[in-house]
Protein backbone atom coordinates (compact mmCIF):
# COMPACT_ATOMS: atom_id res chain seq x y z
CA UNK A 1 0.00 0.00 0.00
CA UNK A 2 1.43 3.32 -1.04
CA UNK A 3 1.63 5.94 1.99
CA UNK A 4 0.96 9.34 1.04
CA UNK A 5 1.39 12.43 3.94
CA UNK A 6 0.10 15.59 3.03
CA UNK A 7 -0.46 19.02 4.34
CA UNK A 8 -2.80 21.83 2.96
CA UNK A 9 -4.70 24.53 4.98
CA UNK A 10 -6.73 25.40 1.94
CA UNK A 11 -10.47 23.33 2.61
CA UNK A 12 -10.79 23.15 -0.94
CA UNK A 13 -7.22 22.03 -1.92
CA UNK A 14 -7.92 19.49 0.98
CA UNK A 15 -10.81 17.99 -0.41
CA UNK A 16 -9.11 17.58 -3.85
CA UNK A 17 -6.24 16.30 -2.05
CA UNK A 18 -8.44 13.82 0.13
CA UNK A 19 -10.42 12.56 -2.51
CA UNK A 20 -7.64 11.54 -5.20
CA UNK A 21 -5.96 9.97 -3.13
CA UNK A 22 -8.96 7.93 -1.83
CA UNK A 23 -10.01 7.14 -5.38
CA UNK A 24 -7.19 6.14 -6.47
CA UNK A 25 -6.93 3.53 -3.38
CA UNK A 26 -3.67 4.80 -2.12
CA UNK A 27 -3.44 5.42 1.75
CA UNK A 28 -3.25 9.34 3.07
CA UNK A 29 -2.63 10.66 6.03
CA UNK A 30 -3.06 14.63 6.90
CA UNK A 31 -1.17 16.57 8.70
CA UNK A 32 -2.85 19.82 10.68
CA UNK A 33 0.72 20.96 11.12
CA UNK A 34 4.23 20.45 10.23
CA UNK A 35 5.19 19.90 13.37
CA UNK A 36 3.08 16.48 13.56
CA UNK A 37 3.95 15.69 9.59
CA UNK A 38 7.49 15.56 10.73
CA UNK A 39 6.91 13.97 13.98
CA UNK A 40 5.46 10.93 12.26
CA UNK A 41 8.12 11.29 9.32
CA UNK A 42 10.86 10.49 11.44
CA UNK A 43 8.91 7.19 12.39
CA UNK A 44 7.51 6.51 9.43
CA UNK A 45 8.68 7.53 5.95
CA UNK A 46 5.94 7.96 3.56
CA UNK A 47 6.18 7.17 0.04
CA UNK A 48 4.82 10.53 -1.03
CA UNK A 49 4.89 14.24 0.57
CA UNK A 50 2.66 17.04 -0.69
CA UNK A 51 3.13 19.95 1.16
CA UNK A 52 1.78 23.54 0.57
CA UNK A 53 4.69 26.20 0.85
CA UNK A 54 2.58 28.84 2.61
CA UNK A 55 1.10 27.51 6.37
CA UNK A 56 0.73 29.40 9.27
CA UNK A 57 3.01 28.60 11.15
CA UNK A 58 5.91 26.54 10.09
CA UNK A 59 6.11 26.90 6.23
CA UNK A 60 6.15 24.18 3.93
CA UNK A 61 9.62 25.32 2.79
CA UNK A 62 10.68 24.77 6.55
CA UNK A 63 8.99 21.54 6.37
CA UNK A 64 10.87 20.40 3.05
CA UNK A 65 14.21 21.85 4.44
CA UNK A 66 13.61 19.46 7.61
CA UNK A 67 12.81 16.64 5.49
CA UNK A 68 15.89 17.06 2.93
CA UNK A 69 18.20 17.01 6.02
CA UNK A 70 17.24 13.15 7.03
CA UNK A 71 16.18 11.95 3.57
CA UNK A 72 17.38 13.07 -0.21
CA UNK A 73 15.14 10.39 -1.68
CA UNK A 74 11.30 10.29 -0.73
CA UNK A 75 9.25 12.36 -3.24
CA UNK A 76 8.06 15.89 -1.96
CA UNK A 77 4.99 17.78 -4.50
CA UNK A 78 5.36 21.06 -3.58
CA UNK A 79 1.68 22.83 -4.10
CA UNK A 80 1.39 26.72 -4.10
CA UNK A 81 -1.07 28.94 -5.21
CA UNK A 82 1.85 31.66 -6.14
CA UNK A 83 2.17 31.80 -10.12
CA UNK A 84 5.80 33.16 -10.19
CA UNK A 85 8.69 31.57 -11.72
CA UNK A 86 11.22 32.52 -9.19
CA UNK A 87 8.65 30.47 -6.43
CA UNK A 88 9.19 27.71 -8.11
CA UNK A 89 12.56 27.93 -8.69
CA UNK A 90 13.08 28.51 -4.66
CA UNK A 91 10.98 25.05 -3.74
CA UNK A 92 13.05 23.36 -6.43
CA UNK A 93 16.61 24.38 -5.29
CA UNK A 94 15.06 23.91 -1.96
CA UNK A 95 14.32 19.47 -3.01
CA UNK A 96 10.89 19.51 -4.03
CA UNK A 97 10.64 16.93 -6.45
CA UNK A 98 7.62 18.92 -8.09
CA UNK A 99 6.09 21.75 -8.00
CA UNK A 100 2.21 22.69 -8.95
CA UNK A 101 -0.03 25.89 -8.80
CA UNK A 102 -3.73 26.32 -7.78
CA UNK A 103 -6.27 25.67 -9.10
CA UNK A 104 -5.84 22.29 -10.39
CA UNK A 105 -8.10 19.56 -10.72
CA UNK A 106 -8.15 15.42 -9.71
CA UNK A 107 -6.76 14.42 -13.07
CA UNK A 108 -2.94 16.35 -12.87
CA UNK A 109 -2.73 15.73 -9.06
CA UNK A 110 -2.94 12.46 -9.77
CA UNK A 111 -0.84 12.34 -12.78
CA UNK A 112 1.80 13.97 -10.74
CA UNK A 113 1.38 11.62 -7.94
CA UNK A 114 1.54 8.63 -10.07
CA UNK A 115 4.86 9.31 -11.87
CA UNK A 116 6.86 10.59 -8.63
CA UNK A 117 5.54 7.21 -7.10
CA UNK A 118 6.81 4.99 -10.26
CA UNK A 119 9.86 6.67 -10.72
CA UNK A 120 11.08 6.17 -6.89
CA UNK A 121 9.44 2.85 -6.52
CA UNK A 122 10.40 0.67 -9.90
CA UNK A 123 13.07 -2.17 -9.37
CA UNK A 124 13.17 -1.11 -5.68
CA UNK A 125 15.79 -3.05 -3.69
CA UNK A 126 16.55 -3.15 0.16
CA UNK A 127 19.55 -4.37 1.58
CA UNK A 128 20.44 -4.98 5.14
CA UNK A 129 23.27 -7.15 5.94
CA UNK A 130 23.21 -9.95 4.24
CA UNK A 131 19.36 -9.82 3.66
CA UNK A 132 18.42 -8.69 0.32
CA UNK A 133 14.64 -7.64 -0.43
CA UNK A 134 13.50 -7.23 -3.95
CA UNK A 135 9.95 -5.57 -4.11
CA UNK A 136 9.22 -5.74 -7.39
CA UNK A 137 9.72 -9.23 -7.88
CA UNK A 138 8.39 -9.49 -4.33
CA UNK A 139 11.28 -11.87 -3.30
CA UNK A 140 14.19 -12.12 -0.51
CA UNK A 141 17.34 -14.11 -0.01
CA UNK A 142 19.36 -14.26 2.47
CA UNK A 143 23.47 -15.31 1.37
CA UNK A 144 21.52 -15.54 -2.02
CA UNK A 145 19.18 -18.34 -0.64
CA UNK A 146 15.74 -17.27 -1.08
CA UNK A 147 13.44 -17.48 1.80
CA UNK A 148 9.51 -17.50 1.65
CA UNK A 149 7.52 -15.35 3.81
CA UNK A 150 3.78 -15.08 3.71
CA UNK A 151 2.02 -11.87 2.06
CA UNK A 152 1.70 -10.16 5.46
CA UNK A 153 5.44 -11.53 6.92
CA UNK A 154 7.06 -9.97 3.76
CA UNK A 155 4.82 -6.56 3.81
CA UNK A 156 6.07 -6.41 7.83
CA UNK A 157 9.91 -6.72 6.43
CA UNK A 158 9.59 -4.33 3.64
CA UNK A 159 7.88 -1.82 6.04
CA UNK A 160 11.09 -2.70 8.80
CA UNK A 161 13.67 -2.54 6.48
CA UNK A 162 12.20 0.47 4.51
CA UNK A 163 12.27 2.28 7.71
CA UNK A 164 16.10 0.90 9.07
CA UNK A 165 17.28 2.41 11.67
CA UNK A 166 14.17 4.01 12.78
CA UNK A 167 11.78 1.76 15.15
CA UNK A 168 8.65 1.25 13.45
CA UNK A 169 5.14 1.69 15.61
CA UNK A 170 2.36 -0.96 15.79
CA UNK A 171 0.35 1.35 14.78
CA UNK A 172 2.59 2.04 11.31
CA UNK A 173 2.50 -1.40 10.88
CA UNK A 174 -0.96 -2.26 11.57
CA UNK A 175 -2.25 0.83 8.72
CA UNK A 176 0.57 -0.22 6.58
CA UNK A 177 -0.47 -3.78 6.28
CA UNK A 178 -3.42 -4.49 7.54
CA UNK A 179 -4.71 -1.27 6.27
CA UNK A 180 -6.56 -0.16 9.58
CA UNK A 181 -5.73 2.00 12.63
CA UNK A 182 -7.15 -0.53 15.20
CA UNK A 183 -4.47 -2.42 16.46
CA UNK A 184 -6.98 -4.18 19.66
CA UNK A 185 -5.71 -7.53 19.51
CA UNK A 186 -2.20 -7.58 18.66
CA UNK A 187 -1.49 -11.41 18.73
CA UNK A 188 -1.56 -11.61 15.34
CA UNK A 189 1.16 -9.45 14.70
CA UNK A 190 3.25 -10.76 17.36
CA UNK A 191 2.98 -14.52 15.54
CA UNK A 192 4.10 -12.93 12.53
CA UNK A 193 6.61 -11.12 14.27
CA UNK A 194 7.66 -14.45 15.65
CA UNK A 195 7.49 -16.11 12.42
CA UNK A 196 9.52 -13.72 11.02
CA UNK A 197 13.08 -14.08 13.19
CA UNK A 198 12.68 -17.68 12.95
CA UNK A 199 12.88 -17.41 9.32
CA UNK A 200 16.29 -15.15 9.38
CA UNK A 201 17.06 -17.31 11.61
CA UNK A 202 16.72 -20.71 9.95
CA UNK A 203 19.01 -18.48 7.06
CA UNK A 204 21.70 -17.44 9.14
CA UNK A 205 20.52 -13.63 8.38
CA UNK A 206 22.37 -10.62 9.69
CA UNK A 207 19.63 -8.49 10.07
CA UNK A 208 17.43 -8.74 13.32
CA UNK A 209 14.35 -7.63 14.69
CA UNK A 210 14.08 -6.20 17.90
CA UNK A 211 11.24 -5.27 20.03
CA UNK A 212 10.76 -1.70 21.27
CA UNK A 213 9.42 -2.38 24.42
CA UNK A 214 5.51 -0.54 24.50
CA UNK A 215 6.67 1.39 21.17
CA UNK A 216 7.14 -1.01 17.98
CA UNK A 217 9.83 -2.99 16.18
CA UNK A 218 13.01 -2.08 14.87
CA UNK A 219 15.60 -4.25 12.05
CA UNK A 220 18.94 -3.95 12.99
CA UNK A 221 22.49 -5.95 12.08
Amino acid sequence: MILIYYIEDNKSIKSIIKKTIQNDGLLGVGFQNGEDLLHEFHSQKPDIILLNDKLLGMSGLDILKEIRRKDRDVPVIMISALQGGIDKIIALDTGADDYITEPFGALELLSRIQSKIKKNIDDKIYQIGNVNLDDKQHSCLVNDKEIYFTNKEFSILRLLMKNKTKVVSKESIFRNVWETDFIGETRTLDMHIKSLRQKLKSKEASAEIKTIRGIGYIIEW
